[in-house]
C-alpha cells in the first residue's frame, strides 16, 4: 500500500523550506510513501479544493482519501508517524 503525501506551499515561505528539508531526511519508498509538491501560487484552485487555510500542509492520502493532515512545519519523526498511521487508520 503506498501513501500518497501532498505538500502544499509557497514560494518565500520559510516553514515551507523547512518542512521540505525534513521531508528529504525521510526515505519515502522504503516508508511506503510518494511525495506531490503542490505550489498553491501556481494552482490557487487547491486552496478551496483541499480547505487550506494556511501553508505548508501535509495531506496523507490513501486509495485516492484523505487518511490524515499535518498544518505547519513538524518534525521528521512526526511525519514518519503520520505515514505509518495513513496505513492503519480506517
Amino acid at each position: 500500500m503506498i501513501i500518497t503525501i501532498k505538500k502544499f506551499s509557497k514560494p518565500g515561505c520559510t516553514p515551507c523550506a523547512a518542512l521540505a528539508n525534513y521531508i528529504g531526511d525521510i526515505d519515502l519508498f522504503s516508508a511506503g510513501a510518494t511525495l506531490e509538491n503542490i505550489d498553491i501560487t501556481e494552482r490557487p484552485e487547491v486552496i478551496d479544493q483541499y480547505g487550506l487555510t494556511s501553508v505548508p500542509v501535509l495531506i496523507f492520502e490513501r486509495n485516492g482519501l484523505e487518511v490524515h493532515r499535518l498544518v505547519g512545519l513538524r518534525p521528521t519523526e512526526e511525519i514518519i508517524d503520520a505515514i505509518e498511521y495513513a496505513k492503519v487508520v480506517r
